[in-house]
Protein backbone atom coordinates (compact mmCIF):
# COMPACT_ATOMS: atom_id res chain seq x y z
CA UNK A 1 0.00 0.00 0.00
CA UNK A 2 0.87 3.11 -0.68
CA UNK A 3 0.14 7.01 0.59
CA UNK A 4 -0.32 10.44 -1.14
CA UNK A 5 -0.64 13.02 1.48
CA UNK A 6 -2.03 16.02 -0.64
CA UNK A 7 -4.57 18.73 -0.22
CA UNK A 8 -5.85 18.93 -3.45
CA UNK A 9 -8.47 16.88 -4.60
CA UNK A 10 -7.72 16.75 -8.29
CA UNK A 11 -4.24 15.87 -7.64
CA UNK A 12 -4.95 13.19 -5.43
CA UNK A 13 -7.35 11.32 -8.50
CA UNK A 14 -4.81 12.15 -10.99
CA UNK A 15 -2.46 10.74 -8.91
CA UNK A 16 -4.90 7.95 -8.19
CA UNK A 17 -5.53 7.24 -11.78
CA UNK A 18 -1.91 7.04 -12.95
CA UNK A 19 -1.23 4.36 -9.71
CA UNK A 20 -4.26 2.43 -11.70
CA UNK A 21 -2.79 2.58 -14.66
CA UNK A 22 0.62 1.67 -13.64
CA UNK A 23 -0.94 -1.46 -12.01
CA UNK A 24 -4.39 -2.48 -10.33
CA UNK A 25 -2.49 -4.54 -7.59
CA UNK A 26 -1.39 -1.35 -5.99
CA UNK A 27 -3.18 0.08 -3.23
CA UNK A 28 -3.17 3.94 -2.83
CA UNK A 29 -4.58 5.84 0.33
CA UNK A 30 -5.16 9.34 0.13
CA UNK A 31 -5.23 11.58 2.87
CA UNK A 32 -5.64 15.97 2.32
CA UNK A 33 -3.91 17.02 5.47
CA UNK A 34 -0.43 16.13 7.35
CA UNK A 35 -2.80 15.65 10.35
CA UNK A 36 -5.11 12.81 8.54
CA UNK A 37 -1.93 11.22 7.45
CA UNK A 38 0.60 11.12 10.44
CA UNK A 39 -3.08 9.86 12.33
CA UNK A 40 -2.98 6.95 9.70
CA UNK A 41 -0.06 6.27 10.56
CA UNK A 42 -0.43 6.37 14.46
CA UNK A 43 -3.67 4.39 14.57
CA UNK A 44 -3.16 1.84 11.74
CA UNK A 45 0.11 -0.23 12.86
CA UNK A 46 -1.42 -3.57 10.81
CA UNK A 47 -1.16 -1.70 7.59
CA UNK A 48 1.88 1.01 7.22
CA UNK A 49 2.24 2.19 3.66
CA UNK A 50 5.27 0.61 1.66
CA UNK A 51 6.31 4.69 0.94
CA UNK A 52 4.32 7.70 1.24
CA UNK A 53 3.98 10.80 -1.80
CA UNK A 54 4.08 13.96 0.33
CA UNK A 55 2.92 17.57 -0.89
CA UNK A 56 4.74 20.30 0.65
CA UNK A 57 2.55 22.94 0.49
CA UNK A 58 -0.47 21.71 2.97
CA UNK A 59 -2.71 23.76 5.00
CA UNK A 60 -1.74 23.91 8.99
CA UNK A 61 1.10 21.29 9.09
CA UNK A 62 3.16 21.67 5.99
CA UNK A 63 4.98 18.93 4.89
CA UNK A 64 8.52 20.04 6.06
CA UNK A 65 6.85 19.34 9.74
CA UNK A 66 5.07 15.95 8.36
CA UNK A 67 8.47 14.97 6.83
CA UNK A 68 10.45 15.94 10.07
CA UNK A 69 8.03 13.94 12.44
CA UNK A 70 7.69 10.88 10.68
CA UNK A 71 11.07 10.42 10.51
CA UNK A 72 11.32 11.23 14.49
CA UNK A 73 8.90 8.86 15.17
CA UNK A 74 10.19 5.20 15.93
CA UNK A 75 8.74 2.98 13.67
CA UNK A 76 7.63 5.10 11.08
CA UNK A 77 10.63 6.32 10.55
CA UNK A 78 11.96 3.64 7.83
CA UNK A 79 8.98 4.32 5.75
CA UNK A 80 10.25 5.76 2.18
CA UNK A 81 8.63 9.65 1.54
CA UNK A 82 8.79 11.21 -1.78
CA UNK A 83 8.25 14.50 -1.95
CA UNK A 84 5.48 15.27 -4.40
CA UNK A 85 5.03 19.18 -5.27
CA UNK A 86 4.88 22.06 -7.27
CA UNK A 87 8.05 23.50 -6.17
CA UNK A 88 10.98 22.77 -7.61
CA UNK A 89 13.29 25.30 -5.20
CA UNK A 90 16.54 23.60 -4.91
CA UNK A 91 16.17 25.05 -1.15
CA UNK A 92 12.98 22.63 -0.98
CA UNK A 93 14.77 19.48 -2.25
CA UNK A 94 17.62 20.14 -0.58
CA UNK A 95 15.84 20.86 3.08
CA UNK A 96 14.00 17.75 2.11
CA UNK A 97 16.53 15.42 1.50
CA UNK A 98 18.08 16.65 4.86
CA UNK A 99 14.86 15.87 6.72
CA UNK A 100 14.98 13.02 5.41
CA UNK A 101 13.21 12.34 2.16
CA UNK A 102 13.98 9.82 0.19
CA UNK A 103 13.73 11.95 -3.31
CA UNK A 104 11.55 14.81 -4.48
CA UNK A 105 9.41 14.89 -7.39
CA UNK A 106 8.33 17.77 -9.14
CA UNK A 107 4.54 17.50 -10.23
CA UNK A 108 4.67 17.13 -13.78
CA UNK A 109 2.12 18.87 -16.36
CA UNK A 110 1.19 15.91 -18.70
CA UNK A 111 -0.24 12.75 -17.35
CA UNK A 112 2.17 10.67 -18.99
CA UNK A 113 5.02 12.29 -17.23
CA UNK A 114 2.99 11.98 -13.73
CA UNK A 115 2.73 8.13 -14.61
CA UNK A 116 5.96 7.56 -15.59
CA UNK A 117 7.54 9.71 -12.54
CA UNK A 118 5.53 7.77 -10.30
CA UNK A 119 6.25 4.28 -11.80
CA UNK A 120 9.80 5.43 -11.82
CA UNK A 121 9.50 6.18 -8.20
CA UNK A 122 7.96 2.97 -7.12
CA UNK A 123 10.09 0.77 -9.14
CA UNK A 124 12.92 2.04 -7.24
CA UNK A 125 11.20 0.94 -4.02
CA UNK A 126 10.21 -2.63 -4.66
CA UNK A 127 7.77 -2.86 -1.64
CA UNK A 128 5.59 -0.36 -3.55
CA UNK A 129 5.11 -1.99 -6.63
Amino acid sequence: MIMLVDDDEDDQMIFMSAVSDISAHIDCKCFGSAEQGLEALRTNDQQRPHCIFLDLNLPFMNGFEFLKLVKNSPGLDSIPIIIYSTSSRDTDRLKAMELGALNFFSKPTSFSEIKEGISEHLMSIKECS
